[in-house]
């Protein structure tokens, strides 16, 4: 009998038969859907700890925000993806943007960066609303890609992808729209290939659905900043929350489930 539980290996000498093990273990009815990639994890927040040490370890990360409009805190108040704790990213700006923002630098010319979030409602944005963002903290101008929150007259919110450099900018709507979902914890992965030729690329993954696939040079930097956030400003309501869960940096896709897939 196979025991239940979080499941550590390094993948680097387990055989393709190994692996379609470990993964079929992970998802056997009664065991923790997540498994732990060793040496493909390149880095985590669960926030088990109660604090936001994860983000700020070795001085590669951490929380910033302007407050008192915009503010980060360790909180207890809805059910964390992985309990006890979340984080919770409040903005209530108004007339200007602020930005409520947790944030941490990694080095690979590629990776999958992953993050759970909870809307407890549906808010009407009038202007960009970025809640996971990739900056170029060396480059001249430090913002690179946005992914934001966008609300559609019906209601919906949908994600919306924005580059900041001049020759790209916004980037079309797929033209099957996917709604995020409210009062329940979604995943964003995405998949970004840092380099400066053609070959770069940012896919983006709504709960494990394809979302975008854009293939263009990045490169702008040899390092990356992970930056979960809350940026915007005039929300309807004004007052909101959005809130942070299981974040991760790794070499292999997680998916929701937590199994490996292809970028």
């Amino acid at each position: 009998m196979v025991a239940c539980g979080r499941i550590w290996s390094s993948f680097e000498s387990l055989t393709p038969r190994t692996l379609l093990l470990v993964a079929t273990v992970a998802l056997t009815p009664g065991c923790a859907p997540r498994i732990d990639f060793g040496s493909d994890l390149l880095w985590s927040a669960r926030h088990e700890t109660g604090d936001l040490s994860e983000w700020m370890a070795g001085n590669q990360g951490g929380p910033t925000d302007d407050p008192p409009t915009a503010t980060v805190a360790i909180t207890t108040e809805i059910t964390a993806h992985s309990p006890p704790y979340s984080v919770k990213l409040a903005n209530g700006a108004s007339g200007a943007f602020d930005t409520a923002r947790l944030w941490r630098e990694a080095f690979p010319d590629e990776a999958y960066y992953s993050a759970w979030f909870y809307l407890p409602q549906a808010y009407q944005t009038t202007a960009d609303w970025t809640i996971f963002q990739f900056q170029a903290p060396t480059a001249q101008n430090p913002l690179l890609y946005d992914i934001d929150l966008r609300s559609l007259s019906n209601g919906d919110m949908i994600l919306s992808v924005f580059d900041h450099r001049p020759q790209y900018l916004r980037s079309p709507t797929p033209d099957v729209e996917m709604p995020v979902p409210i009062a329940r914890w979604f995943q964003i992965e995405a998949f970004f290939r840092n380099v400066a030729d053609a070959s770069g690329r940012l896919t983006i993954w709504l709960d494990g659905q394809l979302n975008y696939d854009i293939q263009r040079p990045g490169g702008v930097s040899p390092a990356v900043y992970f930056s979960p956030c809350s940026s915007t400003e005039d929300l309807v309501p004004v007052q909101s929350a959005i809130y942070v869960d299981d974040a991760a940096i790794s070499l292999v896709q997680l998916t929701p489930t937590g199994t490996l897939g292809d970028p």
